[in-house]
C-alpha cells in the first residue's frame, strides 16, 4: 500500500517537472512511477535470489520488512536523482536554444546590411 502511495506522489512530482518545462506531463509521470516501482521490484528480486542461493526455507518477516523499507528509500533516492538529471539537462537545452536564437538574430541583421 505504501508503495502505491509513493508511486502516486512520484507521478505528481514528475508531472510538475514536465509541465514547468513544456513536456508531455503524463509520459513523465509514468516514467517516474516506472522508475519507482522498478527499483522496488529490483530490490525484491535481489532479496529472493539471495534467499534462494542460501536455501532458506522459512520466510523471515524481519528481513522482508527491511528489504521493503530499503526498496522504498532506494526508489525515492533514484527518482530524485533522475528528476535532478532531467531538470539539469532541460535547463541546458533552454540555455542553448536561447543562445542560438540570439545568434540567429545577429546573423539576420548582418545579412540585411550586405
Amino acid at each position: 500500500m505504501i508503495s502505491i502511495i509513493i508511486a502516486i506522489g512520484v507521478f505528481r512530482y514528475y508531472q510538475k517537472l514536465a509541465v514547468r518545462n513544456g513536456k508531455v506531463h503524463w509520459k513523465y509521470g509514468f516514467l517516474g512511477m516506472g522508475i519507482c516501482l522498478g527499483v522496488q521490484l529490483l530490490f525484491w528480486l535481489i532479496y529472493k535470489s539471495i534467499e534462494m542461493l542460501l536455501n532458506s526455507q522459512e520466510p523471515d518477516l524481519l528481513s522482508a520488512t527491511l528489504v521493503t523499507a530499503l526498496g522504498w528509500i532506494a526508489s525515492i533516492f533514484t527518482v530524485w536523482f533522475v528528476h535532478q538529471h532531467l531538470e539539469k539537462s532541460w535547463r541546458k537545452d533552454v540555455i542553448l536554444t536561447n543562445k542560438s536564437e540570439i545568434e540567429e538574430i545577429g546573423a539576420e541583421h548582418t545579412k540585411d546590411l550586405h
